[in-house]
């Protein structure tokens, strides 16, 4: 994934001062900058921590629990913004309350990320002047130096709050995960779909897998028609597995979750799959998201096993799958997304 404003980040990271913070979810391109001893990374996301730690860096893995890692005082933070703005304002505030008067906070985006807005607001806070400059490839760099403690920090949403989205049934969620304040339309049609998909079995499946599960609405949603059933529980992303838990421990489901990237590490067999996979990373659209969610749940199924995946009508995931499983089928077709059984 090519991503001019982590490429501008990363030559300004080459010659900042240390010891260097690095805020890092799931805006990692292929391409890292070298090693520094004096970096730490701090990353919500399995397979960048895995990546970096590769590479020789730094990493506390987990919801930005800054307190937890043995870091050594920052000069410098750097931060390509993400996609969730209260996940950008608890970052930028962190970086607020960390830096040392005189530290730097570099942030790097793109017009349309809000960078220029997110560069001003930092400003503001660290009584400094908004120093921020257009680089290649239309990516945008904020270097601002603290001059003053902050009097006031931007909304977060709580961001280190659980909070109640629904009643019926209740769940969790909070910033930080995809789709955090909704149940998700593709979800919802593929929860929709489930009965039909459940008549497909001889026997009704026992141990399911939902891989990218998010906050749990999977689960929890079909535990209505499997409520004796066994989950294996995946996502890459440790916020998204923080309200997944609380869920489950709050509908009393039988399930195990993992931290993995595509549920690498983790082993079956199981009855059926359910899943909704991304399509992005980061801000890109990555097309071999799709295949590498198929070849998981091909390889976490029995032999006679199911899945059922919902994905938007232009993903051609019948065509990806030719090969892994045997036969396919569209289930349902509407509001852009197509929910399709796949067999073994």
């Amino acid at each position: 994934m090519s991503d001019s404003a982590l490429s501008a980040l990363y030559s300004k990271m080459q010659n900042s001062t240390g010891p260097l913070w690095w805020f890092a979810d799931e805006q990692v391109s292929d391409e890292i900058p070298s090693r520094r001893e004096d970096c730490w990374v701090f990353s919500n996301r399995c397979d960048t921590a895995a990546g970096l730690t590769a590479a020789g860096f730094n990493v506390a893995l987990g919801d930005f629990d800054i307190d937890a890692a043995s870091a050594a005082t920052p000069a410098t933070i750097c931060y390509r913004v993400s996609k969730e703005k209260p996940l950008v304002h608890f970052l930028i505030n962190e970086a607020a309350r960390r830096l040392p008067i005189g530290g730097v906070l570099l942030l790097s985006g793109f017009k349309n990320d809000g960078l220029k807005t997110y560069g001003d607001k930092a400003a503001k806070m660290l009584s400094t002047a908004s120093n921020v400059r257009k680089m290649s490839g239309n990516a945008y760099v904020a270097e601002l130096v603290k001059q003053a403690e902050p009097e006031h920090f931007l909304p977060d949403s709580d961001y280190r709050e659980l909070r109640q989205i629904a009643t019926e049934p209740l769940l969790f969620s909070k910033p930080g995960i995809y789709g955090w304040q909704k149940q998700d339309r593709g979800s919802a049609l593929l929860i929709d779909s489930l009965g039909s998909f459940l008549d497909g079995f001889t026997q009704r499946p026992r141990s399911l897998a939902d891989l990218g599960c998010g906050y749990g609405y999977l689960p929890v949603m079909a535990s209505a028609q499997l409520p004796d059933s066994r989950w294996l529980l995946t996502d890459n992303n440790a916020t998204a597995l923080l309200a997944c838990a609380k869920n489950v421990e709050t509908h009393g489901l039988s399930a195990e979750l993992h931290l993995a990237d595509c549920a690498e590490g983790v082993s079956g067999p199981v009855d059926a799959v359910l899943c909704n996979p991304p399509f992005h990373q980061g801000f890109a659209v990555e097309g071999s998201l799709t295949e590498r969610f198929l070849a998981a749940t091909h390889r976490l199924l029995r032999n006679d096993g199911q899945a059922l995946f919902v994905v938007n009508q232009f993903i051609p995931l019948q065509r990806k799958a030719e090969g892994l499983f045997s036969h396919s089928e569209v289930i349902a077709d509407r509001d852009g997304f197509r929910v399709i059984r796949l067999r073994k």
